[in-house]
This record gives C-alpha cells, structure tokens and sequence, in this order.
C-alpha cells in the first residue's frame, strides 16, 4: 500500500512533513510520496517559484527520509488536477493499492474538485484531521471504514479517518513571518529556513 500527499507547499513546513511521517507509520504504507503541484487551481499566485519549492523538499526529506517526492505534476506542468494524477498513478502502480492523503479542509470541499465523483475507481481516500475543522458529512462515493485493516479489503473505494492529527501549522502563518522577518524555529527544517534566508 501506497500513498500519495499533494499539495503546493510553498512552502513545505513541520505541519505536512510530520504529519506524513507519522501517517505512514499508521497506515503501515510501503512509501508515502509528497506531490507538490505544479499551478494549483484554486490559488492565483504561489510565493515561491517551482524551482524554489523543489529545492526546499529536497532540503526537507533530507531529515525525513522515510518520506519521498513525486514529480509527475511538476513534470506535467499548467494546472494541477488530482484526477489526472490518479489516473497516471494507477496506471503506474497497478499491482499496489494506493491512498490519497489529504486534509480535513480539503476534504470538506472536495465536491469543487475536477471529476471528485471518479476519484474512487483510483484510490482510497484517507483524510488527516485538522484543528478547529469540523467535518462535512459526505462520502464522495466512498465507502467509510473504521480500521486500516479494511483498506486491504479492497484496491479502491473506501474513506478512512486517520488518527493522525495534523499540527496546527499553516503555510499562510509561515509566509507571513517571513514577509515580518519574524522567527520560523520550530516550524521548518532548519536547512529549509536557512535556504529561505538566501532568497
């Protein structure tokens, strides 16, 4: 079982690399890949360049080596659209059962993403809680379980709650304190936050 974490993470920060790590532990996964995007739809403009949030997860699992990088929406470049990835990701992995990891917000609006009604011919969906975020309660044609023993029941389909919780950190927070030249210890690797300071 393999799982699959996407975002822009501009830029990559403790909430998304501690959470995945841990996440992986939990769900006992072969590998957890970290899939930044290339143009997110729903976001006019990204802080940092690809080439500079490329290089920041290079500097990030450098700490958090049990964690990797998948490039295809890097590579395929224009606007990022999960369902295309998951449609290549399956393609690419057909004998692994596959998780797409996302968080409780996304979660809650994932009825705005492209063709959200097919996701579940691709991939199991496992949803990170997120402070202060209640839950939507729709399935998106996913079948809810209770145990990561259930995810092996089947290849696709199904809708699982993780126990992770995922750290009160957001990216926003993060690029304000950079804008304030205020202290970001304790929030990014160290490499990450001393490759920000040469930009």
């Amino acid at each position: 079982m393999i799982g699959f974490f996407g975002g822009s993470f501009d830029p990559i920060h403790y909430g998304h690399l501690k959470n995945a790590a841990q996440l992986k532990i939990e769900l006992g996964l072969s590998a957890l890949f970290l899939m930044p995007c290339a143009k997110p739809v729903y976001k006019d403009q990204l802080n940092f360049s690809t080439d500079q949030r490329m290089n920041m997860l290079q500097l990030a699992i450098k700490e958090f080596d049990t964690l990797a990088i998948d490039t295809r929406e890097i590579e395929r470049d224009g606007v990022s659209y999960t369902i295309d990835s998951l449609k290549q990701i399956k393609s690419n992995y057909q004998n692994h059962v596959i998780c797409l990891v996302i968080g409780m917000d996304s979660f809650n609006h994932l009825s705005s993403w492209k063709d959200f009604q097919d996701f579940h011919q691709y991939c199991h969906l496992v949803v990170i809680n997120r402070p202060n975020i209640s839950i939507v309660r729709q399935n998106y044609g996913f079948k809810l379980v209770d145990t990561i023993n259930n995810l092996d029941d089947q290849k696709t389909g199904l809708l699982y709650f993780a126990k992770t919780q995922m750290l009160d950190i957001s990216s926003s927070t993060i690029r304000g304190k950079i804008c304030t030249h205020k202290n970001l210890s304790g929030l990014l690797p160290e490499s990450v936050i001393t490759y920000i300071k040469t930009l």
